[in-house]
């Protein structure tokens, strides 16, 4: 920290003020978080007797009056005003007389302003009335200070210009400081600034909309104003709160909740959402692709059927050999009996016209013809309905083949499933051979009699099958790389068990499949904005970096593998609020480190302007306790300038307003005669002096010229006159 000494020698225009003034300035504006004793040491200050104002009393009065009291607070700040007014008066009193009447008017009028004010000072302040040639000597000095003041141009413009034009309305002249200090922050970049704030939300942060504009020292003073006021400070602890807890409600949108209990349970009911709407998709394309299963079944029956069909017509001709052999029995046993034999070739048959019925009833070979006959006509009969029910069978089997169904054979899915480890890109990959062969073997397993699998078992086993390989092979790895793991061995494994379900006639399957997985990517999209939430409250800078692409693996943690492009993989309208609240905390920033580089650079420029508004000290001793009593009034139009700061600070409108406001125009003759000599020409204006040169006089000052005041002036040109 610098010391009272090197900051008088760097800033040598401070050296009309004591060391404790220009240490009280320093604490106040940049170290009034430090303990003062500390800035004290530091900065090398010595304590010194409290000073007393000009025309005070030595000692303290007891028992001061209520008015003695008022008197003795404003004397010093309204005792330059009361001098530059009886000075300006008097000046104007005198104008007709020419340049001696106008400083001998001044002179007089301060010499009276300074009486008003002993007098004051005797009856009101304290201070005991003057004694012997005082009484005399004091008031012409007073005179003659003030003839001096004017004739060295140091009273009527100066004084008049910064403290009864800005004197007479303070609450103006604070907005027009704040508004010059602000301007000159901007320098070259005012415009741009004014422009970006015409068009900002009516709530948007002042810093933060304009940090763009890359101008630390504006930054700082937009920091500078807010912090080291109450209603700036207010603010800012209301604006983060409210960015915070707007982030907080737009996300909270995205991601179904405000807190991760609330984002859990939002995507647990968008689970069992879409499992309710794809259920009955998956359903009944598994219940298809199982009819291949009564496929296989009628086809079976009818293989049965027609064999059993063929068995019967070998019976019916089994049978009727029978009869033959029966009846030649019968014939012979007929013979045997004497009985005359039939005119058929099986006598023991009856029928009509056969009236010989002997063998039929009374032998056993006549009856056993009889009965052949009849089973053979019966098993005839079995056969015929053997076939047809064979042919019903197969006629519907072919028709569930005509329309896509198909017997879900697991052979042939084992067959295909090993024939992936045929291709040589995969050699030496013991992930994906483990799931294959742990595939080969699950549906081994759930096969059924008939070479069959169940259409639900091998969905079943898509699901199941490949993520046990991979926590059977890498058992150490977190889970979000064993998702990863299974992901890349699923890509391969999983056409052929789609296929061969959409083969068996399980249309849809696959479609089902695209819907659910979009589903997901939509509760993995919920999860990532709960995720984006969380760190919004936690992290900012980690939120960041998640929205700008800086984070892929947490993106392809919640997204899956290979995608980790957060821009391109939510949602447009998700994209644009993410980017939103990240651009605002880019802003923060941004803003934040802009102020923090430009302290210095306002420090210069704060200082700059303070030191503008004290009188040269180049006269006297008098200037100099002038300039004292000007720093006091500093001090409180900088406090009410920082008030106007911090409340234009809080809103764009409010910076706006305050960077376009211009000083006010002079509002009496006297400041009208410094900005517009022409309005008073004519060879009587100050005494013949002229408006213009009188103005000129006023603004410059002859006593630092080589203008005699008292000169006269030189001829004007007749038509003006």
């Amino acid at each position: 920290m610098a010391t009272i000494a090197e900051i008088r020698a760097q800033y040598p225009q401070y050296s009309d003020m004591s060391d404790a003034a220009l240490a009280d300035a320093l604490y106040k504006k940049f170290y009034s978080d430090m303990p003062r004793a500390d800035f004290d040491a530091k900065v090398g200050l010595q304590p010194s007797p409290a000073p007393r104002s000009e025309g005070m009393p030595s000692a303290p009065r007891q028992e001061l009056t209520a008015g003695q009291r008022l008197y003795q607070s404003i004397r010093p700040y309204v005792a330059p005003t009361v001098e530059a007014l009886g000075s300006a008066g008097g000046a104007l009193l005198g104008a007709p007389l020419g340049p001696p009447g106008v400083v001998g008017g001044a002179g007089l009028g301060y010499g009276i302003a300074k009486e008003a004010l002993e007098l004051g000072d005797v009856y009101l302040g304290g201070k005991e009335p003057r004694q012997g040639p005082a009484i005399a000597t004091e008031p012409v000095k007073n005179i003659l200070e003030g003839a001096t003041y004017e004739a060295g141009g140091r009273v009527v413009a100066p004084l008049l210009g910064k403290a009864l034009g800005k004197v007479v309305d303070l609450k103006n002249l604070a907005e027009t400081k704040a508004a010059k200090v602000g301007r000159e922050a901007l320098g070259k970049d005012l415009e741009q600034t004014l422009e970006i704030l015409r068009n900002a939300p009516p709530n948007a942060s002042v810093a933060e909309i304009t940090a763009k504009i890359q101008n630390p020292t504006w930054q700082a003073f937009i920091r500078d104003a807010l912090e080291k006021s109450p209603s700036g400070a207010q603010y800012l602890n209301k604006f983060a709160t409210m960015s915070h807890d707007e982030g907080v409600n737009a996300l909270a949108k995205l991601a179904g909740g405000a807190t991760a209990t609330d984002v859990r349970a939002t995507t647990d009911l968008m689970k069992q959402t879409l499992r309710d709407i794809t259920s009955p998709a998956r359903q009944a394309a598994l219940n298809r692709a199982n009819l291949g299963q009564q496929v296989a079944q009628y086809e079976a029956e009818a293989g049965k059927l027609s064999a059993e069909a063929a068995a019967k017509v070998q019976e019916v001709r089994r049978l009727i050999d029978l009869g033959d052999h029966a009846a030649a029995a019968a014939r012979l046993q007929e013979i045997k009996a004497g009985v005359p034999a039939g005119s058929r070739f099986a006598p023991a048959k009856v029928q009509p016209g056969y009236s010989n019925t002997w063998a039929a009833t009374f032998t056993y070979p006549g009856k056993l013809a009889q009965m052949s006959d009849e089973w053979a006509s019966r098993a005839a009969e079995a056969s015929l309905d053997l076939g047809q029910g064979a042919r019903f069978a197969q006629s519907a089997a072919d028709s569930l083949r005509a329309a896509g169904i198909k017997p879900l054979k697991g052979d042939e899915i084992v067959s295909q499933i090993r024939g992936v480890l045929n291709n040589p890109e995969f050699a030496g990959n013991d992930l994906l051979s483990g799931a294959a062969k742990n595939v080969a073997n699950d549906i081994a397993q759930w096969t059924k009699s008939g070479g069959i699998i169940d259409a639900r078992a091998l969905d079943a086993i898509r699901k199941n099958s490949i993520n046990a390989t991979v926590q059977q092979l890498r058992p150490g790895v977190d889970a979000t790389t064993q998702r990863n793991l299974a992901a890349k061995v699923t890509a391969e494994l999983k056409p052929t068990l789609i296929n061969a379900i959409e083969a068996a006639g399980g249309k849809g399957y696959r479609e089902y499949l695209d819907e659910f997985s979009k589903g997901m990517q939509k509760i993995a999209e919920t999860k990532l904005t709960g995720e984006a939430a969380r760190l919004w409250k936690t992290d900012k800078d980690a939120f960041v970096r998640l929205v700008q692409n800086e984070a892929p693996d947490v993106v392809e943690k919640f997204l899956g593998p290979g995608n980790y492009n957060i821009a391109t993989e939510l949602s447009e309208e998700t994209v644009s609020t993410l980017q939103s609240l990240a651009s605002k905390r880019v802003n923060q920033l941004a803003a934040s480190k802009q102020a923090s580089e430009g302290q210095k650079a306002l420090a210069v420029l704060l200082n700059e302007n303070a030191s503008k508004l004290r009188i040269p000290s180049i006269l006297s001793f008098w200037a100099t306790a002038t300039n004292k009593t000007l720093s006091e009034i500093e001090k409180s139009i900088g406090s009410k300038s920082m008030k106007i700061l911090a409340d234009a600070m809080q809103s764009p409108q409010g910076a706006k307003n305050l960077l376009e406001k211009l000083p006010a125009k002079d509002r009496n003759s006297v400041l009208l005669i410094l900005t517009n000599p022409t309005a008073f020409r004519g060879k009587n204006t100050f005494g013949g002096m002229g408006a213009q040169r009188a103005a000129e006089f006023m603004r410059s000052g002859a006593a630092t010229t080589s203008i005699n005041a008292l000169a006269s002036e030189p001829s004007e040109n007749a038509l003006i006159d």
